[in-house]
């Protein structure tokens, strides 16, 4: 079975937007299968009982409660009742921000695709019950029902709705940068240089794509994600490393090498580091749901 749940496909043509109502008619404490994909899923509890695993977290998600799972992250839900409704809003971080406008705004999706431990990603339902996200989230399912002409932008406006509502939370609990658009220019190839190739990056080919001496594209990196590039390639690595544990019987040696880790070790001590989990232990602890 494979786990990179990949796009979502409706009459041969990628859809950046999916919901739905997922309904879990389990026993009690049985585990869906951890999986992973490019989408962020927004999560809202209709009638439920469940923790979310989401990466190294643990949220326990009861009716009313919202969670942010960032792309690409690894993720389940544990059902404590027997059954457990609960609504998923899947989309692709680029229907955030305009093409003709992607250096200036693409500090907005920061949030949803970098490290997750800097944004509050669990808001109970005390924090939500008075906020418009409820309703937006009904919203969003009946569009998707009912399919009426122009539903795709509907689901898109809705979508940005909720978004914008999140940042502006993040920004003023200064949970986020503020960071000018000149020096996102600077740094945004950087990023998507470390995306793309985490396996060999380094920060002084990242600061020649940027056209930036090496010093002040690390300043410049540093001041926007809070970690520096070296720290934020090795992010990239493990999550990709999680990835490979869960769907590959690849050993721990390749996995660290595919990953483009110099040595098993050190693989392991940053492993261990991120998830407070050694590889071993991660693929043990998964293991079971997912042969």
């Amino acid at each position: 079975m494979e786990y990179d749940e990949g796009k979502v496909v409706q009459d041969g043509f990628e859809i950046p937007i999916e919901c739905f109502n997922r309904i879990h008619v389990i026993g009690d404490g049985e585990l869906e299968n951890l999986h992973y994909h490019d989408y962020v899923e927004l999560l809202y509890g209709v009638d439920c009982d469940t923790v979310v695993r989401c990466g190294v977290n643990d949220y326990h998600m009861c009716s009313g409660d919202f969670v942010v799972i960032n792309s690409k992250t690894p993720h389940s839900v544990i059902s404590n009742s027997k059954i457990s409704i609960y609504t998923v809003i899947k989309f692709m971080p680029q229907i955030l921000y305009a093409a003709e406008q992607s250096v200036f705004e693409f500090k907005y999706i920061l949030p949803f695709v970098a490290d997750t431990k800097k944004y509050q990603k669990f808001f109970s339902r005390n924090e939500i019950e008075n906020t418009d996200i409820p309703e937006i989230m009904r919203a969003i399912l009946s569009e998707r029902k009912n399919m009426a002409y122009g539903y795709e932008i509907a689901l898109r406006i809705y979508v940005s709705r909720i978004v914008l509502r999140l940042i502006r939370k993040w920004h003023v609990s200064g949970e986020d940068t503020d960071v000018s658009n000149e020096t996102m220019l600077s740094v945004q190839k950087g990023i998507e240089y470390a995306q793309n190739n985490y396996s060999t990056a380094t920060s002084s080919k990242a600061a020649e794509i940027c056209n930036l001496c090496p010093c002040y594209f690390s300043r410049l990196f540093k001041r926007v994600m809070k970690k520096s590039f070296t720290e934020y390639v090795t992010y990239i690595k493990i999550c990709e490393a999680q990835k490979l544990l869960i769907t590959t019987k690849e050993s721990i040696t390749d996995i660290s090498l595919d990953t483009g880790f110099s040595t098993t070790s050190y693989f392991i001590e940053c492993f261990k580091k991120q998830t407070l989990l050694t590889p071993k232990q991660f693929r043990d602890k998964f293991g079971n749901t997912n042969n």
